[in-house]
């Protein structure tokens, strides 16, 4: 006797049963959650008090696992030149806070945003001169197992600069993002400067941020930043829920796809 095999395709309507009891079995997306430690504000920190031991934890889909660490605060400088230009550090004017997100099993990433209260601003006042001032500083980035991090995004999303049209602009530029000449970046229109690398769970980020304002005897020059920011990309490992939800949909799905009849 020759056994035969016999396979049915399941119906539209099996496989979306199959499917929605796979994906009940998936955490749901919600918001994230940030935690500032050893900051005074429930809603930033300051980078005199991230400098001073303050971390930031982004759990990015709310689900009390957190998924990005910002920690280890270290290295701030400022510097400027000449000694005449009037501009004061703005350390103590320097706020950070994050935001994050997550599609279990798809994508996410969280998001440092970077505010200067009052700005950060210089202006030779006359004649042909070329001001500058800038700050630098280093944290590292903790990624959970799951989420490696596999790129970076470093933005000016708030400055200005105005300056000669002929010679060496007056711009402004945190890490690889710049502006330069007579433009704005603003929250719609920033400038970017992305970074993709192998995945890792661990990251030690350098930054600088500078600014240039140029003047000739005619033409003014200012450069001036309000805020700037950082996304870490990652690429998703499914999480335990997801794995089960998608080894039930096609459990039940083979299941149905597969009758064996003997002849």
């Amino acid at each position: 006797m020759t056994k035969l095999l016999r396979f049915t395709i399941p119906s539209a309507a099996a496989l979306a049963v199959a499917t929605a009891l796979g994906l009940a079995t998936a955490p749901a997306q919600a918001a994230a959650v940030v935690t500032y430690n050893g900051c005074t504000s429930t809603s930033f920190c300051t980078l005199t008090e991230l400098l001073a031991g303050g971390s930031i934890e982004v759990d990015e889909d709310g689900n009390g696992t957190i998924e990005k660490t910002f920690g280890n605060w270290m290295d701030y400088e400022f510097t400027k030149s000449p000694i005449a230009n009037p501009v004061t550090d703005p350390l103590a004017n320097i706020r950070v806070s994050a935001t994050g997100t997550y599609i279990p099993g798809v994508s996410g990433s969280a998001t440092l945003n970077y505010t200067i209260v009052g700005g950060l601003n210089i202006a030779p006042p006359s004649g042909s001169a070329n001001w500058i001032a800038g700050f630098s500083f280093e944290f590292d980035v903790t990624s959970a197992g799951y989420v490696p991090m596999t790129g970076q995004i470093d933005a000016i999303t708030g400055a200005s600069v105005t300056g000669p049209a002929t010679g060496v602009p007056s711009n402004v530029t945190f890490n690889g993002a710049g502006i330069s000449g007579n433009t704005n970046a603003t929250p719609s229109m920033p400038a970017i400067d992305p970074i993709s690398f192998a995945p890792t769970n661990t990251l030690a980020v350098m930054n600088n941020l500078s600014l240039l304002a140029r003047r000739t005897t005619t033409v003014p020059g200012t450069a001036s930043v309000t805020s700037f920011s950082q996304t870490f990309t990652q690429v998703v490992i499914p999480e335990p829920g997801t794995v089960a939800g998608l080894l039930v949909a096609g459990g039940l799905g083979l299941a149905m796809k597969r009758r064996q009849k003997d002849s």
